[in-house]
């Protein structure tokens, strides 16, 4: 498998939660999350980082557009995320 070359990083507005496998708290929801903008806000994300998780979520069901374009969308701020993440950008 193809390694990617993506600089070992950890952005400073993140914490380490340590994770045995099971459920672990950064998997929990904000009690007030309704919709999946609650989600982006309370995670802090960049609008790049929302784009992606947003295009995920709806995979292929956006009127009008394929699986392809909801991919090529994750792929261009996947991209974006990286540029910023080497210039040490909020993500």
């Amino acid at each position: 498998m193809a390694k990617w070359n993506i600089p070992e990083c950890t952005p400073s507005d993140r914490e380490k939660v340590a994770s045995d496998g099971l459920s672990t708290s950064y998997y929990e929801l904000p009690e007030h999350a309704t919709e999946l903008r609650h989600l982006i806000a309370h995670k802090g994300m960049s609008k790049s980082r929302g784009d992606i998780f947003k295009a995920c979520y709806r995979l292929g069901e956006k009127q009008g557009t394929d699986v392809g374009y909801d991919l090529n969308k994750m792929k261009f701020f996947i991209q974006d995320l990286i540029e910023m993440n080497k210039r040490g950008e909020h993500l």
